[in-house]
């Protein structure tokens, strides 16, 4: 057998292996399990969630008619609520009015004669 034979031989069982290198054979895999999220990774999704969420909402609210009060632009909803948070007055009572002026007159008084 010459040294071409051999060689051609030794290509052909060479092909005919699979082509798999011994290092491979012993290199370690990568865990494949899925850890459970940590707190800490859930609060980071709500958060990142949260503010989309809020962007979402300010660019509808900027599509929205705005209505200019004391010098703040409100949307329709918001002058709804804003109306809901109203206390009505209280009606005046003159005898309080008095009562309140006997104070203030008694108060000058007062600091007049301290003094």
């Amino acid at each position: 057998m010459s040294f071409s034979d051999y060689l051609d031989d030794f290509i052909k069982q060479r092909d005919q292996r699979p082509q798999t290198p011994a290092r491979q054979q012993f290199r370690r895999q990568p865990a494949q399990s899925v850890q459970d999220a940590t707190n800490q990774s859930k609060a980071r999704e709500a958060m990142a969630r949260e503010q989309e969420d809020a962007s979402e909402r300010a660019t509808e609210e900027t599509k929205q008619p705005h209505t200019r009060i004391h010098g703040r632009c409100m949307t329709a909803q918001e002058l709804y609520a804003l109306d809901q948070q109203k206390v009505d007055a209280i009606p005046v009572s003159q005898s309080r009015l008095d009562f309140i002026q006997q104070l203030k007159k008694d108060l000058k008084l007062k600091k007049h004669s301290d003094s």
